[in-house]
């Protein structure tokens, strides 16, 4: 599945992808969009854990992190010295460009993003997964791609880029489409299914054809994580 979304990210015109993204972040987490050194920030999360999260920067180029709690990436906690956390957590990030790097690094917690720290205070977000656009193409950290070689990890299996699910990478992507995905219909009653499918609709009727300013329901809050 991890591979597949891969595959389907890798075909995603930037102006779709940041159309979806924008989408679910509305419907999927309660944290503000923002700007984060010129670049902005959308994020979303399931409430057991997992995330994910965007920078899209001014030049084109995009961030995306995600953290899998269930993944052997996850390095939160992994070990006994806050500082060898840290430099394992960082060195996921090697290859990025450090404008990129520096989008999470020192910057604040958020229901998305907690933070690995040194004993010295210095921080780097927690993630499984460090991709970066380059505005051609879309890249694997080197770091990443260097751990899993040397621990002898699956990148694309333990990644979690299943966490990005929600985007419907590589398929078609409309308020009905997405109200299916999030298996809506069977857990909600009449009343409350068509409240969700109306919450759905403005959210994607607010960024169509573009990604523009959009306001999220409340009403979501419940029914649309996975």
């Amino acid at each position: 599945m991890s591979e597949k979304i891969w595959t389907a990210l890798q075909r995603t015109s930037s102006a779709d992808l940041k159309r979806r993204v924008t989408v679910v972040h509305a419907l999927l987490t309660d944290t503000p969009r923002v700007t984060v050194a010129g670049a902005e920030r959308f994020a979303h999360h399931n409430g057991h854990g997992d995330s994910a999260v965007w920078y899209f920067t001014a030049d084109g180029r995009i961030l995306l992190i995600t953290q899998w709690h269930k993944s052997e990436l996850n390095t939160y906690g992994d070990h006994d010295e806050a500082d060898e956390d840290f430099a394992v957590q960082e060195s996921y990030f090697d290859g990025v460009p450090a404008d990129l790097v520096a989008l999470v690094r020192n910057q604040p917690e958020t229901t998305e993003s907690f933070n690995i720290s040194t004993r010295l205070d210095g921080s780097i977000h927690s993630a499984t997964s460090v991709f970066w656009f380059d505005r051609v193409r879309w890249r694997v950290a080197d770091g990443l791609v260097e751990h899993c070689r040397r621990k002898n990890v699956d990148l694309y299996a333990e990644s979690g880029l299943c966490c990005i699910g929600s985007c419907l990478l590589g398929e078609e992507f409309t308020p009905e489409r997405y109200f299916a995905h999030h298996r809506c219909a069977d857990d909600l009653d009449g009343v409350e299914g068509r409240g969700a499918m109306d919450a759905i609709r403005a959210a994607f009727a607010s960024v169509a054809p573009h990604a523009g300013p959009i306001r999220r329901s409340e009403r979501c809050e419940e029914v649309l994580s996975d």
